[in-house]
């Protein structure tokens, strides 16, 4: 019978965008008429004070202002940017830092506010060319990279990610000292996750414990280090990092999820079913939780528990041929063969070349002693499936992502 793990090593990022920074500081000015210097320069201070105080629409007039007065000072329309975000007129971010680029195009964080701007509109694709320019010209601000990795990452442009770790590889020395490492932990975090996918689970690993380095409470490292481990085969260490992330996070079902496949894998099935009922409690009713719940108690040995879980998930889930497959096995392991072979047969009828429900057929129909059925059976094993008929068939299996009961082993041994 099937496992029905749904692992979450695709490392979804949850992390907030990070369109703001910190308020922009009062302007210097030089080299400009002194009246207009001072206009120009207190309207500047009185639109910043008014942003301060979350005076957004009088800070917007005051800096409209100063512009008016001014036109080529670059910092006041940084100020209108970040007014214009608390009143969330994104057209007018737009334009602003647009204009902004056109006066210094080598401002880099003017192609930051209008590409976080492009993708809060829904625009991935024009926040992408800003941030790559942003980056050209700045590679030592943390925030840059956490908004340029999160979107390559959830467009999956696994080979600019990993292409983008030199650089900031290099720039790091620069990065500590210029910026104050809000996001260093993130940024860590994301680059790990195309690495991860790559198969390269060391660099992985040693990028998420410098994201653990630069910030021990995020809970989300823990898990997908841990989850690295068990791809690995360090269930011990898999299992401290699962436990670590539960206690920073108690709430988040996935985590437990994650500890129950471990513990699942570790044959730890009472741990296994803890975790599970944890998930229910947590309001997560999927049907594969109870798909899962059905599993552990049949390697509990409690098929009758098992049944009962699989055909809550079939109420939630009913053509799912791997839980109609695993309820035949339950009720096979109850002694009801005439309810295993009617569910055996209904997912034979969704999916005919799936190897666990040709082997729990073959199985029926020896009890049966139906000869005619079992020999079919055994030849659509071997003429639709990569395997062939052997009493050692199901240890091949096993090693694979089947699990089977020593009753179901000893009966299919039978066959031979």
């Amino acid at each position: 019978m099937k496992k029905t793990f749904f692992f979450i090593l695709s490392f979804t990022a949850l992390f907030s965008f990070a369109q703001e920074k910190a308020a922009p500081v009062a302007s210097q000015s030089n080299n400009m008429k002194a009246a207009v210097i001072n206009d120009s320069s207190q309207l500047y201070e009185e639109a910043y004070e008014l942003y301060q105080s979350e005076e957004y629409d009088l800070a917007l007039e005051k800096i409209n202002a100063a512009i008016k007065l001014d036109k080529r000072k670059i910092d006041f329309y940084d100020l209108k940017c970040y007014i214009l975000i608390k009143l969330k007129r994104n057209k007018e971010i737009i334009e602003t830092a647009t204009y902004a680029i056109s006066l210094n195009p080598k401002d880099a964080k003017f192609y930051e506010i209008r590409g976080n701007t492009y993708y809060f509109d829904f625009e991935p694709e024009k926040a992408l060319q800003d941030y790559r320019r942003m980056i050209t010209l700045d590679q030592t601000n943390d925030r840059y990279y956490n908004n340029y990795l999160k979107l390559l990452n959830e467009k999956r442009l696994d080979q600019e990610m990993i292409n983008l770790y030199p650089v900031f590889e290099k720039a790091l020395p620069g990065i500590k000292e210029n910026s104050d490492n809000q996001f260093l932990h993130d940024v860590y975090f994301y680059f790990s996750l195309p690495f991860e996918r790559a198969k390269n689970y060391e660099k992985a690993k040693a990028l998420l414990t410098e994201a653990i380095n630069q910030k021990d409470s995020g809970s989300m490292y823990y898990n997908n280090r841990g989850l690295i481990y068990q791809e690995t085969g360090d269930l011990k260490l898999a299992l401290q990092d699962l436990n670590k992330a539960i206690e920073i996070k108690s709430d988040e079902p996935s985590y437990y999820e994650n500890r129950f496949s471990i513990y699942f894998q570790a044959k730890d099935y009472e741990n296994a079913r803890k975790d599970l009922l944890k998930i229910l409690a947590l309001g997560n009713n999927d049907p594969y939780i109870y798909a899962n719940l059905g599993n552990t108690y049949q390697m509990q040995g409690k098929s009758k528990e098992a049944v009962e879980n699989y055909e809550i998930a079939l109420i939630k889930d009913p053509k799912n041929t791997s839980v109609i497959a695993n309820a035949a096995y339950g009720y096979f392991d109850l002694g009801n063969t005439v309810k295993a072979k009617a569910y055996f047969e209904k997912a034979l009828a969704i999916d005919p070349k799936e190897i666990d429900i040709l082997i729990g057929l073959a199985v029926i129909y020896n009890e049966e002693k139906n000869e005619a059925q079992k020999t079919k059976i055994l030849s659509k094993i071997t003429e639709n499936t990569d395997y062939k008929p052997s009493k050692n068939l199901l240890k091949e299996l096993i090693k694979e992502h089947y699990i089977y009961t020593e009753k179901f082993q000893k009966a299919w041994e039978k066959l031979f």
